[in-house]
Order: structure tokens, then C-alpha cells, then sequence
């Protein structure tokens, strides 16, 4: 596993999380925003850009959101 993709539990619904949607894998959207959004995994901030690991799935933090992404980690 990457050093900058960094191992989380799974979400626990108790926690605040972000949506997780998934790959966006062939599809374009463009939004632009002044600020950086940040991301929410078990009550832990993310700033955009992180990227975590659950069960071997990677995800990454995008205006807000998780994205699950096609690469294992």
C-alpha cells in the first residue's frame, strides 16, 4: 500500500461520514470551487485529495464525497 493512502476502519454509521459514490470511471464533471472541500471518514477530516483504504478498496476524498476508485490498495 501507497505511504499517502492511509488504512482506515470500516464506516461506522455512528460516526460522521461523507457519501461514497462510486468510480466515475469514464465520466467527466467539472465544478469549480473557491475552497477546498474536506471529507469525513469515522469522524476524522480529510482534506481533498486523501486518498483511504478499506478491505483493499481505495477511496478518494473529491468536493466533499468519497469516490471509490478502480485500484486495490
Amino acid at each position: 500500500m501507497s505511504e499517502d493512502i492511509k488504512k482506515v476502519d470500516p464506516m461506522n454509521a455512528a460516526k460522521k461520514n461523507s457519501d461514497v459514490i462510486e468510480s466515475v470511471r469514464g465520466q467527466s464533471t467539472v465544478m469549480i470551487r473557491d475552497e477546498k472541500s474536506m471529507c469525513h471518514w469515522n469522524d476524522t477530516e480529510f482534506p481533498e485529495g486523501s486518498k483511504v483504504c478499506d478491505n483493499g478498496v481505495t477511496y478518494e476524498c473529491q468536493m466533499a464525497r468519497w469516490i471509490k476508485l478502480d485500484e486495490e490498495c
